[in-house]
């Protein structure tokens, strides 16, 4: 599958049906990262803070490859891309998601509500995450 059609199918999947994977990689801001086992990373662009993006992992990988794969793409962003801020949204069932997140460095900020019901909310910063490389 080309990585348009994945972020198309991811895109849907989150409601947002109006915006196709050719729309959103060509949207200034917007980072895919796909690494060479086939995890791929995506971060959606805040346009209203510099710095700030919200991520997707669509990973292939479980346990400590993901891991792994979570931590490096958390590594390009804040190195390679100027993020100071990466945030998810995650649903209630979604208990694999949250402890991937926990153990690649974010930290949950409790529950809030989304256009997809309540989520709760894991944030890594940049300081955060090079206070855990020191």
């Amino acid at each position: 599958m080309h990585l348009a059609e994945i972020i198309t199918s991811v895109i849907h999947e989150a409601g947002n049906l109006d915006v196709n994977g050719d729309q959103w990689l060509s949207t200034p801001g917007n980072v895919a990262i796909v690494l060479p086992n086939d995890d791929i990373a995506l971060f959606d662009d805040n346009e209203d803070e510099e710095g700030v993006y919200q991520g997707h992992l669509l990973f292939k990988s479980r346990g400590r490859e993901a891991i792994e794969s979570a931590k490096e793409c958390f590594r390009r962003m804040f190195c390679d891309h100027g993020a100071e801020v990466i945030y998810g949204l995650i649903p209630p069932d979604r208990r694999d998601v949250k402890l991937l997140l926990r153990w690649a460095g974010a930290k949950s900020r409790g529950e809030r509500y989304s256009v997809h019901g309540l989520c709760e909310l894991f944030v890594l910063s940049k300081d955060m995450w090079k206070g855990s490389h020191s």
